[in-house]
């Protein structure tokens, strides 16, 4: 045998043996508990591919199919920064503020500012400005506390009956209401699709309000001021799985199916909750409008119910109610946990019936 195949078998063999065996570790395979599953993903669920595409969970009724508004919906898939003046934003789907001049209850001051778009979601931030102050009616007099700036927006276009609105949202684990709802233009008929208090916090007896969605609607009458809004048990909603111990834990869908003036269907994660109808009491549950704000003449057979077309807002507030128990968040709260003060929205869309 030559010299130069002795070479070329002893360069084979050391190929072969692969050296020091401590430098290619062995390949191991991660186990199946250990790889996230992609719907566990917070930032990019399945379920976000198209949100226009989700099975609407409502009955848009016999020969009718649901057609989706695009000029109102939202999937809040682009940047917007903020800005400190009140301005439209979204392709002018939305203002930076509230539907009038109004800046919030309470001890709240929505500020154009705290409004941002970002990573795919609508952020409303929470802040708070050393020694700003703000005087609110507790219903047993004036009462004044520190002021906290929040944000709120408003849709530029108005929805009216028969309309699906549906929202993913994430409530803000925070010493305020999470809300998405609706209000006519002169704020004499509202209709909430979400009122959230997410503290995961027991302080001032919390707890009981962040283990329940508050399901609501109002009829108001302005001058002199009356606001009727049902009051049975079914609107404190608690997730009967314990899946959600408190609102704020994870992302949740929810939305409404204005069917009516006097029909209302909640749904939660696309299964129904709760049915509003009637304009009496019916079933044991509070109706539409039994104390007939809504009638000119105030005559029953005169009530219209729920008809007016409405704007869509959403906002974080802190209300009279809670903020006179001390139910709003902290100075070392809102600066120790930014991102728990801010709600956030992954899109909103709306769903008319039309025929098929």
């Amino acid at each position: 045998m030559s010299k130069t195949l002795i070479y070329i078998y002893i360069i084979i063999f050391f190929i072969s043996c692969g050296g020091n065996s401590e430098e290619i570790p062995p390949v191991t395979e991660t186990p199946k508990e250990e790889i996230p599953k992609e719907e566990e993903k917070e930032e990019t669920p399945t379920e976000e591919t198209d949100f226009s595409k989700i099975e609407v969970p409502a009955n848009p009724g016999d020969g009718m199919k649901w057609e989706f508004q695009a000029d109102i919906s939202d999937a809040f898939d682009y940047e917007y920064p903020g800005e400190s003046k009140l301005t439209e934003f979204g392709e002018n789907k939305w203002t930076n503020f509230y539907h009038n001049t109004w800046e919030g209850p309470g001890p709240t001051i929505w500020k154009h500012e705290n409004t941002s778009v970002s990573g795919g979601n609508l952020r409303l931030k929470t802040t708070r400005e050393p020694g700003e102050m703000k005087t609110y009616d507790t219903g047993n007099g004036d009462k004044t506390d520190k002021a906290t700036r929040l944000g709120c927006i408003t849709s530029t276009k108005r929805v009216k009956y028969p309309v699906f609105v549906e929202a993913r949202v994430k409530v803000a684990n925070a010493f305020f209401a999470s809300d998405i709802w609706m209000l006519s233009p002169d704020d004499t008929q509202e209709i909430d699709i979400l009122e959230a208090y997410g503290a995961q916090n027991p302080r001032n007896e919390q707890s009981w309000f962040s283990e329940r969605l508050h399901i609501s609607h109002h009829v108001f009458i302005r001058t002199p001021f009356q606001d009727y809004q049902p009051k049975d048990s079914s609107t404190w909603y608690k997730d009967p799985t314990g899946e959600y111990p408190f609102w704020s834990n994870d992302w949740i869908r929810i939305g409404v199916y204005w069917k009516s003036p006097t029909y209302l269907e909640y749904y939660l994660n696309g299964t129904l909750i709760k049915v509003m109808d009637n304009l009496d009491t019916v079933g044991g549950k509070d109706g539409i409008d039994p104390l007939n704000y809504t009638s000119p003449t105030g005559n029953p057979a005169d009530r219209t119910g729920l008809n007016k077309e409405m704007d869509i807002i959403i906002n974080a507030e802190v209300q009279n109610w809670n903020a006179d128990k001390g139910r709003m968040p902290t100075d070392e709260e809102i600066s120790n946990s930014p991102e728990e003060h801010t709600l956030k929205v992954d899109w909103i869309r709306i769903f008319k019936p039309v025929q098929e």
